[in-house]
């Protein structure tokens, strides 16, 4: 049993955040909920941390990239849903 718990404790839970969040986001992203961008960033944070932990310096880069993205379609969801602009096809 502390095996088990071992493994779903070696990063401090930050992968299982990273893991609800990440979905959890996406999932609100569908419904065009700009809170899913926030989520998406804190799980890519989340990953980010992982990564670094864990010497894995391409999820690192991976991570701070899916953050800007986050980022930047948190700041762009709004106009999509003004209509002030179209999304790209």
């Amino acid at each position: 049993m502390a095996a088990i718990l071992d493994a779903l404790t070696i990063y401090y839970g930050l992968d299982w955040v990273a893991l609800v969040f990440g979905i959890s986001g996406s999932y609100m992203i569908t419904d065009q909920n700009r809170y899913g961008f926030i989520l998406m960033a804190f799980a890519c944070v989340c990953g980010f941390a992982v990564a670094v932990m864990s010497s894995q310096f391409g999820y690192v880069v991976y991570n701070a990239l899916l953050v800007a993205i986050a980022v930047r379609g948190f700041a762009n969801l709004s106009r999509y849903q003004r209509g002030a602009a179209e999304p790209a096809e």
